[in-house]
């Protein structure tokens, strides 16, 4: 089993080299599969291999990751974006929610036929009132918005109702309808927290914060509506943001080559049936060569050391994206 493991890394390894021929590029490789995020081990790679990111004109990050963390998305990027005067991304399959807030601060974005980024509504993990699933904050600011527009829904209903039907004037069916859409909304608007509306919407403001500050180190023009738009305006967390999308949100994006995009994401696929990588692929990288364990279950037993392939480490915030 440890061979065959050894065996798909060393064919990733090679589709990546042979990616950085063809584009002349070197290609640092965030590759999360399983219950992997982007995490600690994220950090701990860059932590260890400074030296050997080191600093320069290009840099390109193959990305394939469900999000994690937004507080190591930022310190990663900001880290890569101060050493290279150009950070490009490629995305052959999935960059989601933290990953996608990565891609924010590209100068180009490259895109497989099947890759897709989503939303970065920050996700809180809070098993005590919402039980094992995480949930959006963006879902209460959702619900009173729906309210606000219900009320007004009603206003209008029962005032044309009052005028059409029983020949009140308008200033009259107006001044008529509030007391009985009040009595309707009351009941739901006093199931608001204040407080929790307060901490729900500080949690929302580390996504657009983060998304700003991401965005502007590349001068996007469109850098507000983007921001606005990938954080509030996607019906769902699991959101897919395809191509088309993308480039319709006014962010640089480029397609991924046919034969690029089928090497790569052969290579991600067999890949992820054992685990996650994060580095170079150059041929004078010893230690990623050697044979690595399987890891074991959806927990990530038997984990590998974290200096190239990585488990993900589930302590820390409750917020992630």
């Amino acid at each position: 089993m440890a061979t065959r493991v050894s065996d798909r890394l060393a064919q990733f390894l090679t589709a990546v080299r042979a990616m950085e021929r063809e584009r002349d590029s070197k290609i640092w490789c965030i590759v999360h599969n399983g219950r992997d995020h982007i995490c600690g081990p994220t950090m701990y790679s860059l932590f260890e291999e400074r030296d050997k990111i080191g600093r320069g004109k290009k840099i390109e990050i193959l990305l394939h990751s469900p999000g994690g963390h937004p507080d190591i998305a930022y310190k990663a990027m900001k880290f890569i974006r101060r050493r290279f005067s150009e950070v490009n991304v490629i995305v052959p399959v999935v960059a989601k929610s933290a990953a996608t807030l990565m891609c924010l601060a590209a100068d180009k974005i490259y895109m497989g036929e099947f890759a897709e980024l989503g939303p970065i509504d920050i996700q809180i993990d809070d098993q005590v009132r919402h039980g094992a699933k995480n949930f959006s904050p963006l879902n209460e600011f959702k619900s009173i918005e729906f309210m606000r527009e219900q009320a007004i829904e009603w206003m209008d209903y029962y005032a044309v109702v009052m005028n059409a039907q029983y020949g009140l004037s308008l200033k009259e069916a107006l001044k008529d309808s509030v007391p009985l859409v009040s009595s309707l909304m009351r009941p739901m608007f006093e199931q608001v927290e204040p407080l929790g509306m307060g901490e729900h919407r500080r949690a929302l403001a580390i996504s657009e914060e983060y998304a700003s500050r991401m965005i502007a180190l590349t001068g996007n023009p469109n850098a507000a509506r983007i921001v606005k738009r990938i954080v509030w305006d996607y019906p769902s967390h699991e959101f897919c943001i395809d191509f088309e999308e993308v480039l319709e949100l006014g962010l640089p994006v480029e397609r991924l080559s046919e034969s690029q995009d089928r090497l790569l994401t052969k290579a991600i696929i067999e890949l992820q049936r054992d685990d996650s990588y994060h580095g170079f692929a150059s041929d004078d990288t010893k230690s990623t060569t050697k044979p690595q364990q399987v890891r074991k279950g959806r927990a990530g037993q038997g984990a590998k050391a974290r200096q190239h392939v990585n488990g993900s480490d589930r302590a820390g915030s409750q917020e992630r994206l």
